[in-house]
């Protein structure tokens, strides 16, 4: 049976972060990480950019080289092992391998084994052209067949933030794009305001986008596939699944580790679990909200890597090292259009029983007069009794997106409109216009704008 001081289940983000923290802390303990997949550290947000050839090589995507993990830092690294069962008394991990079944002895173990992408039961699914995207060889195998096969066509399922950029990245390479979405809308998380502008933005490329897609069947006849939706039928060369994701965690059912429903680990700031010596970080685990107060799952790449480091420095002993929460900052680019959310929107809030406020406005990106000034459309909303700020959407160009960063910060700092309204942010022609847009923005909800 193998011994360490510290076993990491989950080499990407979260349990790379904690490896690298606990040994910067600690130099003598001894260190593994177990990756059921190819690869360790790397940038999963860059996949569409490496499909599109934006970015030339997958090996750009890595982050730290996994030779330099083990020969420099002195850290075992374990791929394409599965961890099957955890049994939390005797501290033994279950780990399955080409050399077969092994056991793990650790004295504390993070749990980082991140997220995998729903399948839904739909006929067809299984076809070696249907493909999904969630880490390095799978965003390695799609540009291995576009490159191979060149195919006119594509059709996306799913609307959400990887789909849309997935979009993107096909149509630069001159492939017929349609996006199939279930609900209403694409991007269903924003407000309809900027749905709308992301929706225009896809068909002034040329990407066609039909919602309320109701998907029975997926079938093929030669190097074609067909989806089948009621009556509508959509043809295609290849398909990518992109319908959400999902805790890895199905190896700890009944384990007596503490869960969400749906399967997140619940970690509290220190990401520590109701398991003595187990802690948790990534698209695996939960986060506080920083407005509510509550456990949520909110899968990011910036939480994951601020969860690990804090995962890591508490299992080398640095019992002081804290993770206080997440607002839920998101941005994705979408075309030339730049969108950012932070926070919660008035439906967001709703659902979590808050009383709110929210406007919007269209604001110019630089001074009026200035070259390239654009229009930014910023909306803030705000609790109504506490007339604290609790989220803000971001959409247009020229660095639109960025903004979304000054209301995240607002909105941590539970700043209150008043003061967003007459916050000093920078002003310089080239820059900004004397009143930023979320200036602009908070004053319009003091109903003076």
């Amino acid at each position: 049976m193998k011994k360490y001081d510290l076993l990491i289940i989950g080499g990407d983000d979260a349990g790379m972060s904690a490896a690298s923290q606990a040994r910067r802390i600690n130099s003598d303990m001894s260190i593994a990480v177990l990756e059921r997949g190819e690869h360790v550290s790397y940038a999963a947000c860059g996949m569409p950019y490496y499909i599109s050839g934006d970015v030339k090589n997958p090996e750009s995507l890595i982050v730290i080289d996994k030779n330099d993990f083990i020969k420099n830092r002195k850290i075992a690294i374990f791929t394409n092992t599965v961890s099957t069962a955890v049994n939390f008394s005797s501290k033994i991990v279950d780990v399955q391998s080409g050399s077969g079944v092994e056991k793990y002895h650790y004295g504390k173990l993070v749990i980082a084994t991140g997220a995998r992408p729903v399948v839904p039961a739909i006929k067809g699914v299984n076809h070696p052209h249907v493909f999904i995207l969630r880490n390095l060889s799978e965003g390695i195998a799609i540009k291995h067949y576009l490159d191979a096969h060149k195919p006119e066509s594509g059709i996306i399922i799913g609307g959400g933030f990887v789909g849309l950029e997935m979009a993107e990245a096909l149509t630069k390479l001159s492939i017929k794009t349609t996006i199939l979405e279930k609900f209403e809308s694409v991007a269903m998380t924003m407000t309809p305001t900027v749905r709308e502008m992301i929706a225009a933005t896809l068909r002034e490329h040329n990407v066609a986008v039909r919602t309320g897609v109701d998907i029975e069947e997926i079938e093929s006849s030669g190097e074609r596939l067909t989806v089948r939706a009621g009556a509508d039928r959509y043809e295609a060369d290849f398909i990518l699944l992109s319908v959400g994701i999902a805790p890895n965690t199905e190896f700890l059912k009944n384990s007596g580790l503490r869960t969400t429903e749906r399967g997140a680990v619940i970690v509290d700031e220190k990401s520590k679990t109701n398991i003595p010596d187990v802690y948790s970080a990534g698209d695996c685990a939960t986060a506080k909200s920083l407005i509510t107060g509550g456990d949520i799952y909110m899968p990011l790449g910036t939480t994951a890597s601020k969860q690990g480091r804090v995962a890591g420095l508490q299992a080398a002993g640095i019992s002081h090292e804290a993770f206080k929460g997440i607002v839920g900052s998101q941005l994705v680019k979408v075309f030339d259009l730049e969108v950012g959310k932070t926070g919660l929107n008035a439906y967001d809030a709703q659902k979590a029983g808050i009383e709110a406020e929210s406007t919007a406005v269209t604001w110019r990106s630089r001074a009026g007069y200035y070259p390239m000034s654009q229009n930014i459309l910023v909306s803030l909303t705000i609790n109504s009794k506490t007339r604290e700020l609790i989220g803000g959407e971001v959409a247009g160009t020229d660095g639109a997106a960025l903004r979304t960063d000054v209301v995240a910060t607002a909105v941590a700092a539970k700043m209150k409109v008043e003061d967003v309204a007459y916050l000093d942010l920078g002003y310089a022609p080239p820059f900004s216009p004397v009143w930023d847009p979320v200036n602009a923005a908070a004053q319009k909800l003091l109903k003076r704008a």
